[in-house]
Order: structure tokens, then sequence, then C-alpha cells
């Protein structure tokens, strides 16, 4: 149960930063430019410190459904330790590239795809606790397909953003509902 407490508090304090950042750093356009813009100038270190949050939480989540799916725990294993190691490379900064920049973002593409495979993958063994989960799971597929369209179209941070606040929601929604189901037992 405390791996679902860990879950859920990372992700709401993963969708409290990430509102934080849109008030505190206005430069950073929410349409155009990338989150993980946040790691730059001020308040850099909140943005890392967040990331390792997400994916410390992901890491418990894992942990917390790996009877019920071993292959969703596997890859939310994944995208956890993805995240987890993602907070110490952070963006390079705009016209500059560097080994840290394309470690950020080769971790970036493991964990953008990861967590909704879990999603997907997690469907049949969450569904009896969580009746939201294959529309949840399908949110989140097309979720990467609109992060991928918009970026042909200029709007990636939108969808980036709409994206990261599904996995947080799923995420949380995920440890409520095993929270609620383990209490009830």
């Amino acid at each position: 149960m405390p791996f679902l407490v860990v879950t859920i508090v990372a992700a709401i304090v993963d969708l409290v930063v990430l509102a934080v950042f849109h008030i505190a750093r206005p430069e950073v356009d929410p349409l155009t430019r990338s989150t993980s813009e946040y790691a730059l100038g001020a308040y850099g270190s909140a943005a890392g410190v967040a990331t390792v949050i997400v994916g410390l939480g992901a890491l418990a989540l894992a942990w917390a459904v790996r009877t019920q799916t071993r292959p969703a725990a596997a890859v939310l294993a994944v995208f956890g330790a993805a995240k987890l190691v993602q907070a110490f490379f952070p963006i390079d900064p705009p016209g500059v590239e560097t080994s840290t920049g394309l470690v950020h973002n080769v971790l970036g593409n493991i964990a953008f795809f990861a967590l909704p495979l879990a999603a997907v993958l997690a469907v049949r063994a969450l569904a009896p606790r969580w009746r939201w989960a294959p529309l949840a799971a399908t949110g989140l597929v097309v979720a990467v397909v609109a992060v991928l369209a918009a970026d042909l179209h200029g709007a990636f941070g939108v969808a980036q953003r709409v994206y990261l606040v599904g996995c947080s929601l799923w995420m949380l929604a995920v440890g409520v509902a095993n929270l609620r189901s383990r209490s009830m037992s």
C-alpha cells in the first residue's frame, strides 16, 4: 500500500509542478516549446526534482502492480527508470547540441512510448478495479499520435502537455483504484 501512496503523491506533485511552471516561466511558450525547457534557467532544479519524483512514482506503481500484470509492471519500470535517469541529463539550450541533451532525448523517447504501452498492457488487469482503464489507455495512445502529428504542425508543446497530464492522471487513477480495492479487501 505505501507504494501506491508514493505513486499518487508523485502524480499530484507532477501536475502541480507543471501548472506552476506555466505561471513561473511564461517565456516558455506552451504551444510550441517542450516542457523539458523548464529545466533551463530559473527553477530548473525544480524540474529535475519533479522528473525524479515521476520516475519514483512509476517505479512504485510497477512494484505495486507486479503481481497483477507482469508485462505492464515491466514496462512501467522502464518508464520509471527512464524518467529517473533523464532528470540528470537536461535538455540542451536552443542552438547547442551536447551528449547530455542527446541522452535526455533518447530517454524521453523511451518514456514517451513506454507509459502508453504499459497502460495498454494493464487494461485486462485493471478493468475489474477501474472500469475506465480501456478508455484511459486508448486516450494515451491517441495522445502519442497527437504529439507526433502536432510536432509536424508547430504545436508540439501543447500536445506534449496534454500527453503529460494524461500520463499523470493515468498513474493517479491506477494508484487510487488499486488503493481503494486493497482497502476494501
